[in-house]
Formats: C-alpha cells, structure tokens, sequence
C-alpha cells in the first residue's frame, strides 16, 4: 500500500509539474494564434484530468481539487485569444443576408458557436436574446453559427426555442477558423475586428443565474459603445 501511494504520488507531481509548464498564463502568453491558444487549453486540460487521484470523485463539482484548476485553464485561453485578430469571412444567414469582411468593419459582433443538440447553447438563448433587444439599433451585430445542416434549422426549433440572433448553418468552417471545438462558445469583437472577450460554455459560477452571458457580454459592450462614442 505504502509503495502504491509513494507512486501515486510521484505520478501526481510530475503531471502537476507539467501542468503548470503548460497551462500558466504566461506559457499562454507565448502563444502567437488561436490555433496554438487551443493546443495550450487541450494540453492543460489533459495533465488536470491526469492529476486525478483515481476513484476519488467529489460529491460537488465544485469540491473537486481539479475543478478550480480547469476553471483557471479556460480562462486563461479566454485571455489568450483576446487581443487577437478574428478570422473574419463571408457569411450567408439562414434566410439569405449576405455579410463580408467589409459589412463587418465598425461594427461591435458578437459571435455564438452553437447547435440544436447542445443543451447549454439552448439554455443560455433567453440571455443572448436580452443583448438582441438591448443592442441591435446600436450598430451591433449579432451572428450564430450553427453547427447543423439548413434543414435541421427547422421554424418549430426557433418556436420552441427562439434565438434572434442572425443564424448562419453549417459553420463548421468557422468553427475551424476560430480554433473552436466547444459549444458554446461566445466571442465579442470589437469595431476593428479584434477579440475583446471570449468564453466557452455556461459559466459554472452562476449556473443558477440564466442572464449570466447577458451580464458578462453587456459589460463589454458597453465599454466599446462608450470608447466609441456611440
């Protein structure tokens, strides 16, 4: 028993070793791209869940000892990519609206990665609709790139679930552009098409607070609008 724990242990430091080489905001910092922002947050996350001490679950995933660790991990990619240029492209939405690189100049866009069969993009849609309402005579620009195929994107979904973001299907080319593999995941870009903040997923700190991504977003709007003058 003695010797399985002394190897626990040496296993343990040495993965924790390499997740502080790899997930420390200044290992993020040496990052020139969200391609390499996203292999540092994969690379991270894997030496967390190495950490683990086996069959030692938390009853709370709060509890858990890796839980703060993965919580820091995303927001240190969510620091990484901010700063960066947004890889910006043509779009067509659902129902025909056509927008460039050139439409997109000046204007504050928030971006949404999500899909039909992605709960936590269906739950935090009454928040995003907020920022719709609040926003969109404010030169901000609204885009939701599904990951389904047009025909998925049905009138009874958006019945059932309305989402009044402009929706654009089968981003899957975004996705890659952007180096985003997790649904959802929120970009807000400023006038010159740079990154000011991002997020992947709800925010497990306010799960019981449905307006969180409203609040998060809303403070970083306004700031632009503010610098703006607008």
């Amino acid at each position: 028993m003695r010797s399985l724990s002394i190897t626990t242990s040496l296993v343990f430091t040495g993965t924790m070793v390499g997740l502080l080489q790899f997930g420390s905001l200044s290992s993020y910092a040496q990052n020139s791209n969200l391609e390499q922002c996203l292999e540092t947050l994969h690379k991270t996350r894997q030496a967390i869940n190495q950490s683990r001490v086996p069959n030692q679950q938390a009853l709370f995933p709060a509890l858990d000892p890796t839980y703060q660790q993965h919580k820091q991990n995303y927001e240190n990619w969510a620091e990484c990519v901010k700063g960066r240029k947004a890889p910006l492209t043509f779009v067509q939405t659902l129902d025909g609206k056509s927008y460039d690189v050139a439409t997109f100049s000046g204007k504050i866009l928030v971006i949404n990665f999500w899909s039909t069969t992605c709960l936590p993009c269906i739950a935090e849609m009454p928040a995003l609709n907020k920022l719709v309402k609040e926003y969109q005579e404010n030169n901000v620009l609204f885009l939701g790139f599904a990951g389904d195929k047009a025909t998925r994107l049905t009138s009874a979904f958006f019945t059932k679930h309305p989402f009044d973001f402009e929706i654009i299907p089968e981003s899957q080319n975004m996705m890659s552009l952007f180096h985003t593999n997790t649904l959802p995941t929120t970009y807000i870009i400023d006038q010159h098409g740079i990154i000011r903040k991002a997020w992947m997923g709800l925010d497990s700190n306010n799960e019981m607070d449905k307006l969180a991504p409203y609040y998060k977003a809303k403070s970083v709007i306004d700031d632009l609008l503010i610098t703006s003058g607008k």
